[in-house]
């Protein structure tokens, strides 16, 4: 026998009852004993409430009435003999095993960690084919106009030299094909950013003027043009921003909403001045600086010139361009030694 308390669904008011379990199976029958009165329902009628904790289980009676039962345990070994199992007995059977817990912790860890690692990363893949260029556009001069406000000051290099520049960056940026029409260089001086460069979401390449004083020739900052441009075709500052913005990525990769991106405008400024591309991401935008590099004799030796350059002046732990492509330098090194590609210039 089983205790519980009846009610009868009319009053609050409630009786001791005592409760068997009979048969098995599909047959398997409740009786209830309750101030002289007896019932047998099958238990297939009866509403079956699930445990919550160590909470009272309530079965709801096909009449309106109701159980609450008293000792859970007796009840589920009642119903564990009866052949007859409820919804939450698989969860509360890993709930009882501490060596289940402690595989769903680690299968939690693992599992965020890969998600984070592979799953964050595709999920803004995806969710960037939703978002128009239109928003690059409106993301990327917005950006620019923040950071004018309160990092940047006009270039000081001379006229014809931003031009000249802007001849370079053009020849680049043909090899991007139709959308390599829209791509264009800013000059900017860079105050406390140093010597940098950066693709925004707009089509723009920023280059300060610390950079191409950096510089030595032109061809190395063809290099990091190339470079710059690998990552405008690739979307990959986009990629980022929607990637470092939760809010974001579920709303446009899981829904295809893309009024979630309007929460990326306020982050823009402050994530694209100091983007840490993925590898992967670094490896695309490599692939194309080394097929234009190729196409054009320029040996990708001239870029690594220049950020050995800046290694050397500032240290391996300064800000600016290696900070914002922290493993480029190794994979132009790597090249250097495993590659020719072109003629020397």
């Amino acid at each position: 026998m089983i205790a519980a308390k009846l009610y009868d669904g009319r009053t609050s008011a409630s009786r001791e009852a005592q409760l068997l379990m009979e048969g098995r199976g599909s047959s398997a029958r409740l009786r209830i004993l309750a101030a002289g009165t007896e019932a047998s329902v099958p238990v297939g009628d009866i509403g079956l409430g699930e445990r919550v904790g160590e909470t009272n289980r309530l079965l709801h009676l096909p009449d309106g009435g109701s159980l609450e039962v008293l000792d859970n345990a007796a009840f589920d070994a009642a119903l564990a003999a009866a052949e007859l199992q409820t919804r939450e007995a698989p969860l509360r059977l890993l709930e009882s095993r501490w060596t289940y817990a402690l595989l769903a912790v680690f299968a939690t860890v693992v599992g965020s960690a890969l998600f984070v690692r592979y799953g964050i990363p595709a999920l803004a893949t995806h969710a960037v084919r939703y978002i128009p260029q239109s928003v690059d556009s409106y993301i990327g001069a917005d950006s620019l106009t923040v950071l004018d406000r309160s990092v940047f000051q006009p270039s000081k290099l001379p006229p014809e030299r931003q031009a000249e520049l802007r001849r370079l960056f053009a020849e680049v940026a043909a090899d991007a094909g139709g959308e390599g029409s829209r791509y264009r260089l800013e000059l900017r001086a860079g105050g406390s950013v140093g010597a940098n460069a950066f693709a925004l979401p707009s089509g723009i390449v920023v280059l300060t003027d610390q950079l191409e004083q950096l510089a030595r020739s032109d061809d190395e900052l063809r290099g990091v043009f190339a470079h710059e441009v690998g990552h405008l075709v690739n979307r990959h500052a986009m990629r980022l921003l929607v990637q470092t913005s939760a809010s974001a990525l579920l709303v446009v990769g899981v829904f295809g909403d893309v009024s979630g991106v309007s929460s990326l405008a306020a982050t823009a400024p402050t994530v694209l001045l100091n983007a840490a591309y993925s590898r992967d991401a670094e490896r695309e935008a490599d692939a194309f600086a080394f097929r234009w590099m190729s196409r054009h004799g320029v040996k990708p030796d001239h870029l690594a010139d220049l950020l050995e350059r800046l290694a050397a002046a500032h240290g391996d732990t300064a800000g600016g361009y290696l900070a914002s492509h922290p493993d480029l330098r190794e994979r132009m090194q790597a090249l250097r030694r495993q590659q020719q590609v072109g003629p020397q210039r």
